[in-house]
């Protein structure tokens, strides 16, 4: 018998004070969804549930001092029609920001798990142009400019899609929520994003970024082989 494929989608803070949201799946179904803290309580629980592979929404690997990563710029290239935005990641800014690059010093660390094997970075505005909103980015972060109001509408949107796309997820009262809990909802909502990449791209086939960055295929392109990820 077939063994489902096992996803962590891992929605990481870059700073070690805040909060992160991960997400266990099996296929498509949504197992569990915690809120941890620290780099010795996500690498615990990974140890725990020892999943398939995983997938973060963060640099894993950083080797530019300057600028802007090759594989961001080839991600915005391909997604220019779009006006999708990225944040420059580099060396010099990771340092200066967060003392440090937090994701590729946490998973150096999991040794269980190698970059471009079983451990993928992926971005969830990609993913969610492709598999959900198909052509246009879904603006459900906080920003200027944007009223409670307007998050709670994109952030009910983006709980719809994935309901849509998973089974077992519990969806949040998004409606009464407070600024706090609507950041934990949005981040628990992007570490089921990050999970549903790899689940998705092993189903229809994905665009790889170096072997390091995936994001899946819209569904018309299908694939057969499901394990390529």
């Amino acid at each position: 018998m077939h063994k489902e494929t096992s996803y962590l989608g891992i929605d990481l803070a870059w700073g070690r004070k805040n909060f992160s949201a991960l997400t266990l799946m099996m296929g498509n179904r949504v197992i569990q969804t915690v809120y941890l803290q620290s780099d010795e309580a996500i690498l615990d629980y990974i140890y725990a549930i020892k999943p398939d592979k995983i997938a973060v929404d963060a640099a894993l690997e950083v080797k530019n001092e300057s600028g802007t990563r090759a594989v961001e710029r080839a991600l915005l290239k391909d997604f220019a029609q779009y006006k999708l935005g990225i944040y420059p990641i580099n060396k010099k800014i990771m340092d200066r920001l967060y003392g440090g690059n937090r994701a590729e010093e946490l998973f150096a660390r999991l040794h269980a798990y190698t970059l471009r094997e079983n451990l993928f970075e992926v971005y969830t505005h990609a993913t969610i142009i492709r598999c959900f909103t198909q052509n246009s980015v879904l603006p459900y972060k906080r920003k200027k400019g944007r009223t409670t109001a307007f998050i709670k509408e994109q952030l009910t949107l983006l709980q719809n899609f994935l309901l849509d796309a998973t089974c077992g997820l519990e969806p949040y009262d998004i409606s009464i929520s407070n600024t706090r809990e609507l950041k934990i909802i949005e981040d628990k909502l992007d570490s089921i994003v990050c999970a549903y990449s790899l689940h998705r791209a092993a189903c229809v086939g994905f665009d790889s970024y170096d072997g390091l960055l995936v994001v899946p295929k819209a569904s018309n392109h299908l694939t057969t082989d499901l394990e390529t990820v």
